[in-house]
């Protein structure tokens, strides 16, 4: 793993960067009592702030109904200010791409917890030292790499429960975790080259680097509400036969 400080690093810096940006961290009850506020009472949202969807009792299809609206509208917006970001050429090119970055994986990061909570995980932005690890977890899923894949499977009865058992386990999986970051490090370094070439060319440089942005963003969404989906499924299954 020494090897792969550096990228190691590449990929926190630029999570920790994404993070500066004001509303990186999602308000959870804010971001419940909304969403859930256009279905259910008040005695229901209630409980889906103190409990969480999951232990709440939310039927999945709701949860799959709202977490399809956040991925529509963060591909949406993420694609615009792609596309806006895209549009420089020549030396220009050499400032927006840092915040074209950025700003992509604010989207990703803020998408990333919203589907988390309408899934029924708790609030993990209260953990401020394993935040990140928490959210590279979410991301890792979101590119589908197994080993997020797995870590989550493993860990998301823990994540809807009690936030102390969810953390204590994802402490326990720093290797993993840390393998995670590499891999999402090798990913972001590809993209950032790829988008600074075409950013060279005007216009059509905003329009291919906002069709990056249309093309990679949604499926990785999707890939993080299917599995949250399936690990409902999962969840309710286990009770039904214990």
């Amino acid at each position: 793993m020494s090897d792969n400080i550096g990228d190691v690093g590449v990929w926190y810096n630029v999570l920790g960067g994404a993070l500066q940006i004001p509303g990186a961290k999602v308000n959870r009850a804010e971001f419940l009592a909304k969403e859930f506020g256009k279905y259910c009472n008040s005695e229901t949202i209630a409980r889906v702030i103190s409990e969480g969807t999951a232990v709440a009792g939310v039927e999945l299809r709701l949860m799959d109904k709202i977490a399809e609206e956040v991925v529509g509208y963060h591909t949406g917006v993420a694609t615009g200010l792609s596309f806006a970001a895209g549009i420089p050429g020549g030396l220009a090119m050499l400032a927006t791409v840092p915040a074209d970055i950025a700003q992509y994986y604010w989207h990703v990061i803020v998408a990333a917890q919203k589907l988390a909570y309408v899934y029924g995980l708790k609030d993990i932005a209260l953990a401020d030292d394993h935040f990140k690890s928490l959210l590279t977890l979410l991301i890792g899923a979101m590119y589908g790499l197994e080993d997020a894949d797995k870590t989550i499977t493993q860990v998301y009865s823990a994540l809807v429960s009690q936030e102390i058992a969810a953390l204590t386990l994802v402490k326990g999986m720093n290797k993993t975790i840390l393998k995670i970051a590499v891999a999402l490090a090798y990913r972001l370094t590809g993209k950032t080259v790829f988008k600074s070439v075409w950013k060279a060319i005007p216009i059509l440089g905003g329009v291919i680097s906002g069709g990056i942005t249309l093309f990679t963003f949604r499926p990785m969404c999707d890939k993080l509400r299917e599995k949250l989906h399936d690990s409902v499924k999962t969840r309710e299954l286990k009770a039904l036969i214990s």
